[in-house]
């Protein structure tokens, strides 16, 4: 056999090998297949009080100006001239509609935290979004926001996009007025 030949029936075995990982890793279920090599999807709550990071490229935390100076934010929240109750309803409805696939893990609408795990949209790697309302004293509120990933070093902007995204939905949410009752 040629070196060539045997070159190509390498080759061919590798693709091979490549095809049946990705219709195993598909058919198993992209999400149950993440949880099955690197754990539960869920990372746990965040301390947006004491707030920490990563330390990779995987990891986005969001915060009013001023707040969270020891965690670094990444990006500032604006401040909303909304009631923290209603700012926390439409942030829960706002991250079940994050592009790829959410699950919410927990929401306490009295200490207004959320997390939910949200898939990327493509090959679905988890993500925890941890959100966090808090009332102001001129009767608005603060939103905080840290999102993170399960896999991996750096997570090609995936945790900026769902907090972008967060921003963005409340942002629309506020800016429509409610459909008048007949």
């Amino acid at each position: 056999m040629s070196p060539l030949r045997f070159l190509g029936w390498i080759l061919a075995a590798l693709i091979g090998l490549i095809l049946v990982a990705a219709l195993a890793f598909n058919l198993y279920g992209r999400e149950a297949s993440w949880a099955a090599l690197f754990g539960p999807a869920d990372l746990g709550p965040y301390d947006f009080n004491q707030p920490t990071r990563s330390g990779k490229l995987n990891d986005t935390l969001a915060c009013p100006p001023d707040a969270c100076a020891k965690g670094l934010p990444d990006l500032e929240t604006p401040h909303y001239q909304i009631a923290a109750p209603a700012l926390f309803e439409i942030a829960r409805q706002v991250v079940a509609k994050l592009p790829g696939k959410s699950q919410l893990i927990g929401a306490n609408p009295v200490g207004m935290r959320l997390r939910a795990v949200v898939y990327s949209p493509a090959i679905r790697i988890p993500s925890t979004v941890s959100v966090m309302v808090e009332p102001t004293s001129d009767g608005g509120a603060d939103l905080y926001v840290y999102s993170r990933s399960q896999i991996g070093y750096y997570d090609m902007g995936r945790n900026t996009a769902n907090i972008v995204g967060l921003m963005d939905g409340i942002a629309k949410a506020i800016a429509v007025p409610p459909a008048a009752k007949p």
